[in-house]
């Protein structure tokens, strides 16, 4: 039987910005808000894959999801990560819980493989990806705040 299909629950914005995949996010979400992530998203890599590029996700609200969808976020990430992905640089925005859910999204990226970190600015954010951009084969971790 055909699981039902529920409404996407969290909100999305990505965009593009040079070698940058800009993803804005809130939640809390559900699979079908990771699953409509998963289509909008292929499109924007395959304009950027052509060579390294970076993601920067800006995350606010509870930005958490089921183990369903946290499996599924694995997968995605993996599938960018073979399209090229460098890095992701990661800000929570404005969070009560950020301890909680830098720990939930941090194993999110060690199981799907990326490098990745955690930034309190944009700014910072930015600036480390354009280092890790410039120097692909650095596939080192770093834990800023």
């Amino acid at each position: 039987m055909p699981k039902s299909k529920f409404p996407a629950h969290g909100s999305l914005r990505l965009s593009i910005e040079g070698q940058l995949l800009i993803i804005e996010g809130s939640g809390p979400a559900n699979l079908e808000m990771v699953q409509e992530y998963q289509q909008q998203v292929m499109g924007l890599r395959k304009q950027i894959m052509h060579a390294p590029w970076g993601s920067l996700a800006l995350l606010s609200g509870t930005p958490l999801v089921s183990p369903e969808a946290k499996a599924l976020f694995v997968q995605v990430i993996k599938q960018a990560k073979a399209m090229n992905l460098q890095a992701t640089a990661v800000v929570l925005i404005e969070m009560e819980s950020a301890e909680m859910v830098r720990q939930f999204w941090q194993e999110i990226y060690i199981d799907s493989g990326v490098n990745y970190a955690f930034f309190a600015t944009i700014v910072e954010a930015r600036n480390w990806l354009q280092t890790v951009l410039k120097n692909p084969t650095n596939n080192i971790n770093y834990q800023a705040s």
